[in-house]
Order: C-alpha cells, then sequence, then structure tokens
C-alpha cells in the first residue's frame, strides 16, 4: 500500500498544495498535465530520489527511502547503455530485483529485438526496451513510478503497452505521469494541485 500524507513537493517554492493519496495493491494513478509543471518533481518525490518539502510518502507503512530496493523508478530521460544489446539491458536491470521473467518474452510483447544494441535503436525502441524492463520487475516490487513513460512511443503501441503493465500490476502500486490522462485506478490533472 502507497501512503502519501500532506506531501508537498518543490525546490525553493511549493510546486503543490499538500497531497493525501492511499493506493492499494494492483491500483495505479496518472498525475497528468503540460509540460513545466512539476510532474517529474513529484514522480522523484513520491519515489524517494528527491526529499519532499513536507509530508510523507509510506510504501506499506514504512517510508520510501527507506524502502528503495522495493520501488523502481523510469525517468522521463531515455538514456540507455549504447552497447548493450536490450536482452541483456532488460536481464541487467530485472536481476537487481530479482525478476525472472524472460527478457527476449518481455522484448517480444514491446515489438524490440533482443539481440539488437540499444545504440541502434530509435528513441521509441529504447523507450519500449525500458518498459519491457519494468514489465520484468513489477510483479517485484511494492511500487513502480514511470516519469512520462510513453515519450517517443507511438499512441497506439503505448496504449498497448499500457494495457500490458496494467495486466501485469498484480500486488504493486504503479505511478505514472502524463502529458494527457492515461487509463488508470486513478486520474488527477496535476493543474488542480497547484498553490
Amino acid at each position: 500500500m502507497l501512503e502519501i500524507r500532506g506531501l508537498v513537493v518543490g525546490y525553493d517554492k511549493p510546486l503543490i498544495r499538500p497531497l493525501d493519496l492511499r493506493l492499494g495493491g494492483g491500483e495505479s494513478a496518472v498525475f497528468f498535465g503540460p509540460n513545466g509543471v512539476g510532474k517529474t518533481t513529484l514522480a522523484k518525490t513520491i519515489a524517494s530520489l528527491l526529499r519532499p518539502l513536507g509530508g510523507s510518502v509510506l510504501l506499506d507503512g514504512v517510508p520510501t527511502h527507506k524502502a528503495r530496493g522495493r520501488i523502481f523508478y523510469l525517468p522521463e530521460t531515455i538514456e540507455v547503455p549504447e552497447r548493450v544489446k536490450a536482452a541483456d539491458y532488460v536481464e541487467a536491470l530485472a536481476s537487481f530485483y530479482g525478476a525472472a521473467d524472460s527478457a527476449r518474452d518481455l522484448l517480444d510483447v514491446v515489438g524490440v529485438p533482443g539481440r539488437l544494441p540499444l545504440g541502434k535503436m530509435s528513441q521509441g525502441m529504447r523507450r519500449l526496451a525500458q518498459l519491457a524492463a519494468a514489465m520484468a520487475v513489477l510483479p517485484r516490487v511494492g511500487l513502480a513510478v514511470l516519469d512520462d513513460p510513453y515519450v517517443s512511443v507511438a499512441p497506439d503501441k503505448a496504449a498497448e503497452i499500457h494495457r500490458e503493465l496494467s495486466r501485469r500490476l498484480k500486488g504493486a502500486v504503479l505511478i505514472l505521469t502524463a502529458r494527457i490522462p492515461l487509463e488508470a485506478s486513478l486520474q488527477i490533472d496535476f493543474l488542480k494541485l497547484k498553490p
């Protein structure tokens, strides 16, 4: 279970008014809004990569900064090791979480060739390889935070991948940011959180 209590995020000044949210295993929330409003700051704070200005984030009753091994974070940026083959990349990320799904099977799901080095792929294909890694670890984490996960992915492919991620959710909580609303247990217009 993810509990957000009075969370305020930002750097020098608050980007949102205090946020309270509670999601159980298998549930998801998407924070949507235009670029530059603070969605990434919120995502990083929920994933314990940034300190909150106020409030707390708990995963199964434990502050997220003490539960980092149970959190998967996918940044908005698409940075991957260019010489590494897609299958090796997915397997390496999955191994950090003890995930056992076959990298090749997951790459087939997203439509990326496992033997091709990531440096020879388009941005969209690189992102799909990252999403295959997210699918691999999802059953092994308590919280997955995906920051604008479908950037550089064609809309119909993004919808397909989103359905697959939701199907694999099981007991984890999924937090997403996006520029537009996505199918989720809870959709939150980020602009309505502004102070």
